[in-house]
């Protein structure tokens, strides 16, 4: 079984879908990016049909591909310590309701829930969407002013922890949605969950894209072979600088036991970041793929990941 653990959607609210992105997200290369590959308009994104237009092409390309099981992830609005919705920072919110509904119809479709640990009905919340089938829950503390070490989070992980439900959290700098300081993507600040029995997964091992970003990559795989429970998906491993620290993760035998798969869709994979990792002629055929998850998967191949990375959420997720 190959599982994709870390898929995006998104969309404007249109038809009463509950979702949400502000005017200011739209000016944004992340919402830039995101639609071309939808092939929308920014028109678009305010027509009614516009949500279930994206859905529709989303799950038609996992339709067709390879991938068995794919984590659509949802994503809670930014949340002030007080309890409340931080309006003038949200840039865009992910129904947990939208995706557990397509999850409840589509058999390749996991429910990825995110729920803000500072909500008022935050415990209750977790509950509900649990119940409604969430395998994981999703975090990105940068984007939503999440605090992972913070003491209002340990009655949350409480929960995960008694339902075996893994946290999915950013780890790492944040490049399109960041509107609080790169620090709460600390991994270290993941490990009260740990210490409350949480199985984590560190999205992309908090590895930097970049040169002259402050890299976390050494904690994490600190953190990866002294914590039973502590994982990381490649999700964006797709890019000059991260092609080149998967090689090095591959090759250790212990820290390749603690990699996930995911691809982070719609943000596409280069697959010219690998030349030296991966012959021209095979880099080119997967340059032609035109499924989006074929070719995200194929490319980990070619670089080396072990079939067992792909299958390894079988075991994790709560399915």
């Amino acid at each position: 079984m190959v599982y994709d653990i870390h898929v995006h959607i998104a969309g404007s609210g249109a038809g009463g879908s509950g979702n949400f992105m502000a005017p200011a997200f739209k000016r944004r290369l992340a919402f830039r990016l995101l639609a071309r590959r939808f092939g929308l308009s920014a028109d678009a994104w305010g027509l009614p049909e516009a949500d279930q237009q994206l859905r529709d092409r989303l799950l038609s390309w996992l339709d067709s591909s390879d991938v068995d099981k794919a984590v659509l992830l949802a994503f809670d609005a930014p949340h002030k310590h007080d309890g409340t919705r931080d309006e003038g920072r949200t840039l865009m919110v992910t129904s947990n309701d939208f995706l557990a509904d397509i999850a409840d119809v589509h058999p390749k479709v996991l429910f990825g829930a995110s729920v803000h640990p500072y909500r008022i009905d935050a415990l209750e919340e977790l509950e509900r969407v649990i119940a409604r089938g969430a395998c994981l829950v999703k975090w990105l503390p940068g984007a939503q002013n999440i605090q992972p070490d913070d003491p209002v989070c340990f009655p949350f992980y409480e929960i995960l922890a008694k339902h075996r439900v893994p946290l999915l959290s950013h780890t790492g700098v944040e490049h399109f949605i960041g509107t609080y300081p790169n620090s709460l993507n600390d991994p270290r600040r993941l490990s009260p969950a740990l210490e409350r029995g949480v199985t984590v997964i560190a999205a992309h091992c908090a590895t930097r894209m970049m040169f002259h970003e402050k890299s976390w990559f050494g904690d994490w795989c600190e953190m990866a072979l002294r914590h039973d429970a502590f994982y990381g998906d490649i999700s964006a491993f797709g890019s000059p600088l991260r092609a080149w620290t998967l090689r090095g993760l591959v090759r250790n035998p212990r820290l390749a036991a603690k990699l996930v798969y995911g691809s982070d869709i719609p943000m596409m994979a280069i697959p010219l970041s690998f030349v030296g990792l991966v012959g021209v002629r095979r880099l080119l055929e997967l340059r032609r793929i035109k499924n989006p998850f074929d070719q995200a998967a194929q490319l980990m191949r070619a670089a080396g990941v072990p079939n067992e990375v792909f299958s390894r959420a079988g075991s994790l997720l709560r399915i």
